[in-house]
């Protein structure tokens, strides 16, 4: 704080003697982790749910829980409402519960730690009955301890099936080594010039993505314990899957072929090394030439689905999209930076005599940068694969199933 005025200098003396007093818990607010602790508080009383509008739980979509309580801390007097934080790791949680002070238990599911529950994504899992959640506090589980239940829903289920993997990325090259700097000179002789920078090596060609998988499937209107019409999807093939999809809502189903990876980044130029010093200074180094991008990926073609749907539903030969399009192309990596110009050597003056003072010595000049290097060429799109749908006799395909009625 040289230049700082006295009142900077006051400023500065109670921030930092406010952080001394309040310790770790300054900091954690700074943070966003300065959470409410329930060591020492009066808990009055406590509710769950989910941390969502419609309590219903989709298998294929994740949901956090949330825990609201009537609480007085430690030298307060009067009871005040709070709840624990909502959304992922890294959002501000200053003045809410932590969810350690909770633990969640469900044979549908898992939980992770910030409370959010992972559902079986098997629909059939949960088909004829609700999600049970047990909750509790974990300070007092026998005065708060919950068991909560919610009927599933399927509105999250958008597509089944499954593209294919996309090719991998290529590495990015390497970095050219630095020139080396000149030797030096003397003041009555030159400064070795800088060596040139190393070009950077090319940068990696990106994989080719998969080709989509071979599916089949069947489709038709059913009924179950919670719901009186659905639309049912069977996939079998290289996938297998079951959907169930409320009626009227888009549903696609995928075999695309897989992206094409991008290519890797050229590797930069070394930089020219420095001129020696001398009289007059060496000149710099050249800066190396940038390496060449990776190539793209091409992209995997689309696989085939043949769809037999209901004929007794025509409609759902509209609602039911089918998708075989071709991997996108890999991009192509760009070239390398091309490396620093080497600074020209200092010149060394000679000693002057009988008072006067010899001029200057010049000083080297400086090397020229390195070219970035040329990008690589991006991959090709996969072809489109093929699809069908014809009206057919489907009810065999969903037999077996007590809670599935079909319409």
């Amino acid at each position: 704080m040289k230049n700082a005025t006295p009142a900077r200098v006051l400023v500065g003396l109670v921030i930092l003697a406010s952080a001394s007093a309040s310790g770790c818990g300054f900091f954690r607010r700074l943070a966003g982790n300065d959470t409410i602790s329930l060591e020492k508080a009066d808990v009055r009383s406590m509710a769950v749910d989910l941390r969502k509008e419609q309590k219903t739980i989709c298998p294929r979509e994740p949901v956090q829980m949330a825990v609201f309580a009537e609480i007085v801390l430690e030298g307060d007097k009067s009871a005040k409402q709070v709840e624990t934080w909502a959304g992922h790791d890294g959002v501000n949680k200053n003045d809410k519960l932590d969810f350690v002070d909770f633990a969640f238990h469900s044979e549908q599911g898992k939980f992770d730690r910030d409370g959010w529950f992972a559902p079986n994504p098997s629909v059939l899992a949960t088909v004829g009955k609700e999600f049970e959640i047990k909750s509790v506090f974990r300070r007092r589980p026998d005065k708060f301890s919950f068991t909560t239940t919610y009927k599933p829903d399927y509105s999250c289920i958008k597509s089944g099936g499954g593209g294919a993997s996309s090719g991998h990325a290529g590495e990015t090259g390497g970095g050219g080594s630095a020139g080396k700097t000149g030797a030096a000179g003397s003041t009555s002789s030159a400064g070795g010039p800088g060596g040139d920078g190393g070009p950077g090596s090319a940068g990696g060609s990106g994989g080719d993505g998969a080709a989509g998988p071979h599916l089949t499937a069947f489709a038709t209107l059913v009924k179950t314990p919670f719901y009186d019409r659905l639309v049912a999807i069977r996939i079998s093939g290289d996938t297998e899957d079951f959907l169930l999809v409320p009626d009227g809502q888009p549903i696609t189903i995928v075999a695309s072929g897989g992206a094409g990876g991008d290519g890797g980044h050229g590797g930069a130029g070394g930089s020219g090394g420095a001129g020696g010093g001398g009289n007059p200074g060496g000149q710099g180094g050249r800066g190396g030439i940038g390496g060449p991008g990776g190539n793209g990926g091409n992209g995997g073609p689309g696989g085939t689905i043949d769809l037999v749907y209901d004929a007794r539903f025509a409609e759902l030969a509209g609602q039911i999209r089918l998708d075989v399009n071709g991997g996108r192309a890999g991009g192509a990596g760009v070239g390398g930076q091309g490396g620093a110009a080497g600074r020209g050597g200092s010149g060394m003056t000679p000693s002057g005599s009988s008072g006067q003072t010899p001029p200057q010595a010049p000083k080297g000049a400086e090397g020229s940068e390195g070219s970035q290097g040329s990008g690589g060429s991006a991959g090709r799109s996969g072809a489109p694969g093929r699809a069908s749908a014809k009206p057919g006799d489907v009810k065999d395909k969903f037999s077996g199933t007590p809670e599935i009625s079909l319409l």
